[in-house]
């Protein structure tokens, strides 16, 4: 009989890439962890796991059992909250995945709120890039998500809240960008330090690059924040990126940015909600709270960018 415990054990080797970091987030030992996963690939009849020096990742069959699992514990733990705790009480684990540029206007406040409201919900933040936040999505190992440009999906819903404008971004004093615009014109004179394909910030550039004809030049590519950060605050290039996680540096005068004009690089926050897990009332409680915080922080100004409607 598969037991829960051992379907915990295998998606935690699966999400953290191996059985060493897996062992340390559950506290249980090594050897008991391997045995847990050896005795559910037995009473399966197949191998979920490749194991190897650099980690364990999931076989065909791995990562088509790994949404049954999740799956069985979503409707297990919803259980649980139906007859242990009534009705109307709200438990259990809920992951919400940011991009780097959305992270640091929203997972503060929702964290510390939804620690208020829902004290028996244990809520995940976790930040990565949106490519990789959209591939947890469809794969059922991330409940929600911010995601840029994206429609509703058989994998995912889609909400759109809010509509980003990028920035040139480059050194202090830089005198192109003295003002608090610079023409998009200008940009095809400029070298650029710009994460690699297809990330999905690059993949908006080029395109707009295209649907504009104004040339980039990126000279270097690094899919790393603070690479594309400290590139351009010590002029060797300059980078377009959204304003909330530079914010702080460009207050402090570490960075300078202006916002792109004449046409805008403009992108679409969405918040996304995975198709892959049971229905779940705490999934529904944090997306609910993610979205009306979304609002609070654009129209307080702190997130700057435009609340849809």
């Amino acid at each position: 009989m598969i037991e829960n415990k051992h379907l915990r054990s295998f998606l935690r080797v699966l999400d953290l890439g191996g059985f060493s970091r897996a062992s340390r987030s559950l506290n249980i030992a090594q050897p008991a962890l391997s045995q847990h996963v050896r005795r559910l690939e037995e009473q399966l009849g197949v191998t979920l796991l490749t194991r190897g020096p650099q980690g364990a990742s999931p076989t065909r069959a791995g990562r088509q059992f790994a949404t049954k699992a999740r799956q069985i514990l979503e409707l297990a733990d919803s259980a649980e909250r139906q007859f242990k705790g009534g009705a109307d009480t709200l438990f259990g684990e809920v992951s919400l995945g940011l991009p780097g540029s959305v992270c640091p206007v929203l997972a503060t406040p929702v964290i510390v709120e939804a620690r208020r409201r829902f004290p028996n919900v244990r809520l995940i933040v976790s930040e990565l890039m949106s490519g990789d936040l959209a591939d947890m999505l469809r794969e059922g190992r991330m409940d929600l998500a911010i995601l840029f440009n994206v429609v509703e999906t058989d994998d995912f819903t889609s909400r759109e809240l809010a509509v980003e404008r990028l920035h040139l971004v480059g050194a202090s004093g830089d005198p192109v960008l003295s003002g608090e615009t610079v023409n998009a014109s200008l940009l095809s004179e400029l070298k650029f330090v710009g994460t690699r394909p297809p990330h999905g910030l690059r993949l908006l550039v080029e395109r707009w690059s295209n649907e504009t004809s104004i040339p980039l030049t990126v000279d270097v590519e690094a899919d790393s924040p603070v690479v594309l950060t400290e590139m351009a605050a010590q002029g060797v290039c300059y980078s377009i990126l959204a304003s909330a996680p530079i914010q702080r540096d460009v207050v402090t005068g570490h960075l300078a940015a202006a916002q792109i004009v004449d046409p805008p690089i403009e992108r679409t926050a969405c918040l996304c909600s995975s198709k892959r897990l049971a229905p779940d009332p705490a999934r529904n409680a944090i997306y609910d709270l993610v979205h009306e915080i979304a609002q609070v922080q654009l129209r307080e100004g702190v997130w700057k960018a435009d609340l849809c409607s």
